[in-house]
């Protein structure tokens, strides 16, 4: 099953200025995150970002809102499962896109229950392993093996940008492939 623009919606989960320079690889994870938005903004992808615990974590991290599209919306929650949030569990319906792309942190706790969440829900999810992380890197293994078995693809940022982009030579292709990979 390849990924569609078309039919992708892009989830940013909890980047957030208090919790992300905490874990493992970072700047690997804020610069994946920010270059999957910056494709999704050139192809028309929309993108959701959910903040856990704003007043205590903080925002969204200012490289990530830099490039985000002006109209980009900023969801808060405690719940674990972006899922069991009414509000973003709405957005995600409304959007109409049957394919969720996902990164952020941390992977074995918001981004795993989501997918997770997700998946039973009927939608197909993606996670993208170079753009999510946990402070203990140990925990990756885990919970990508949990994700697999569930029927979760693990998927790479490039996998993802090349499939949204489906073919070369366009303009469009020109752009993304300077800019994003």
């Amino acid at each position: 099953m390849l990924m569609n623009a078309a039919n992708s919606l892009l989830l940013i989960i909890d980047v957030q200025e208090k919790l992300a320079p905490t874990m493992s690889a970072s700047r690997e994870v804020i610069s994946g995150c920010a270059r999957l938005i910056g494709a999704a903004g050139s192809l028309g992808v929309p993108c959701l970002f959910t903040e856990q615990y704003p007043k205590g974590l903080g925002p969204t991290m200012v490289d990530l809102r830099q490039a985000a599209e002006k109209n980009a919306k900023y969801l808060p929650k405690t719940e674990f499962s972006c899922a069991k949030n009414e509000a973003i569990l709405q957005e995600i319906k409304n959007s109409g896109r049957k394919q969720i792309i996902m990164a952020g942190v941390e992977l074995h706790i918001c981004v795993l229950q989501t997918a997770l969440d997700l998946k039973a829900a009927g939608y197909d999810v993606f996670v993208v392993a170079n753009a999510c992380s946990s402070q203990d890197a140990a925990q990756h293994v885990l919970s990508y093996q949990r994700l697999l078995a569930a029927g979760v693809e693990v998927v790479s940022l490039e996998m993802v940008i090349y499939e949204w982009l489906e073919k070369s030579g366009t303009d469009v292709f020109k752009e993304v492939v300077k800019k994003y990979l």
